[in-house]
């Protein structure tokens, strides 16, 4: 029979935790359960519906927590690819203006100095 900890439910989990380390423990539980499946009597049906709804709900709970990690990277690349790309404007503009300005500088040197 699981104990408590185990069989614990998802929503016990604390918020703070990151996504990353909520699958995680998420799959150890289910991993937890599947084992203790294996060992539980064919007499305990219940408790092995049970326990098979559980870890269907476990396995449910890490793709979504999946999908949202997914979500959320490909919206922190786009902004990030942005960024960069922004930044790569303007170092252009900034290299393109001190080169004109250079040669500008370098042809008033070389007026003067005739």
């Amino acid at each position: 029979m699981p104990d408590t900890q185990t069989a614990a439910p998802v929503a016990s989990l604390p918020a703070s935790l990151p996504p990353a380390e909520r699958i995680r423990v998420l799959e150890d539980r289910c991993l937890t359960l599947e084992t203790r499946l294996s060992s539980v009597d064919s007499n305990q049906s219940d408790l092995r519906t049970e326990m098979r709804h559980e870890i269907a709900s476990l396995r449910s709970e890490i793709e979504a927590l999946s999908k949202s990690m997914e979500n959320s990277n490909r919206q922190i690349n786009g902004k990030l690819d942005r960024l960069f790309g922004a930044r790569a404007v303007v170092t252009a503009a900034i290299t393109l203006l001190t080169s004109i300005l250079g040669s500008g500088v370098v042809h008033m040197v070389v007026s003067i100095g005739k």
